[in-house]
């Protein structure tokens, strides 16, 4: 367990070019999770709880770690797959399970699961959208989906939406105070994210403002939309893309992160004009450095919708 802490405590650390890391875990079934390294704090053995009254099921209690109290969330349970007997008596016992400690938007909390089993480094490009199907149902947590060589397939979970879906907070309380901007309606937003909630988000927030927008759940196709536009200026004879005025574009996403497509826009002459915002829960520094690293113009953490209206303004107007 020491030996696992300290590679994820090291590799949260690492943004490579379009490659991510992703510890594999068990919920006691025959599927196989994962979820990106960078999200992860801590692995640990499951501490005493405290139980909250009247707190939603799908959180089972409080933990005193270190000195911050942190929820727990029965991931089991959040994803409709049965339950995971505990045995407070033995909170040592390795029959309760492991605690994933995960960083969101500043704010932690702890996936309660079977076990971890190992890390792996893939590429993004090795990471694929789930079906139309799985993909458009709202209750579904599953992002995307890769193969291990042995032709497993591990799903990779929507953390945002489990985390929706235990705490979601009224429209009103999360665009308050936000507008329409008359400058605006003539402004278009291309926007990729990978995740639903996400795009959500940012759909209501530029409707609020009056902003246009094209959007796209993947880093690729936000380039192959860009790459068209760009082919289109060449055969008029224009030398900039004019259609587009900014791209907000998610860090992890499926087929090209974030990083990837912010630099293929930056070695694009028609392109590289073009502001990019990097949009993401991963709030370490090191991505935010390796943002700049690339050419990103600026970063805004989700999802704060005054944060994103005033960064938007600076950039479009």
């Amino acid at each position: 367990m020491a030996t696992l802490m300290n590679e994820i405590d090291a590799r949260t650390r690492l943004a490579g070019a379009n490659q991510m890391e992703l510890l594999l875990f068990h919920l006691g079934t025959n599927e196989l999770f994962g979820i990106n390294v960078f999200k992860v704090r801590e692995v640990m053995k499951l501490p005493e709880l405290t139980r909250v009254p009247e707190a939603d099921s799908r959180v089972v209690g409080m933990a005193n770690i270190r000195g911050t109290m942190v929820p727990v969330i029965a991931l089991k349970r959040s994803l409709g797959l049965g339950e995971h007997e505990v045995d407070l008596t033995k909170p040592d016992s390795k029959e309760n399970g492991i605690l994933i400690i995960t960083e969101y938007n500043g704010s932690l909390q702890a996936f309660h699961v079977a076990a971890v089993d190992r890390i792996i480094r893939t590429s993004w490009s090795q990471i694929k959208t789930p079906p139309a199907l799985v993909r458009e149902n709202n209750k579904g947590a599953v992002t995307a989906v890769t193969m291990l060589d042995n032709g497993r397939m591990v799903l990779i979970l929507d953390v945002e939406k489990t985390l929706s879906d235990i705490c979601p907070r009224p429209d009103e309380e999360v665009y308050a105070g936000m507008h329409a901007v008359p400058a605006l309606q003539s402004k278009c937003v291309l926007f990729a994210d990978d995740s639903s909630v996400a795009r959500t988000q940012i759909r209501k927030a530029l409707e609020r403002l009056g902003v246009p927008y094209i959007q796209t759940t993947t880093g690729k196709e936000a380039w192959d939309y860009l790459q068209q536009l760009a082919e289109a200026a060449s055969k008029e004879g224009v030398t900039q893309v004019q259609g587009i005025h900014l791209v907000l574009s998610d860090i992890e996403m499926p087929d090209m992160d974030g990083f990837t497509l912010t630099k293929q826009i930056r070695a694009d002459p028609r392109l590289a004009h073009l502001p990019v915002v990097l949009h993401s829960s991963l709030t370490g520094t090191c991505n935010q450095d390796k943002g700049r690293q690339v050419g990103a113009t600026d970063y805004v953490t989700k999802f704060d919708p005054k944060m994103f209206a005033e960064k938007l303004m600076r950039h479009i107007m």
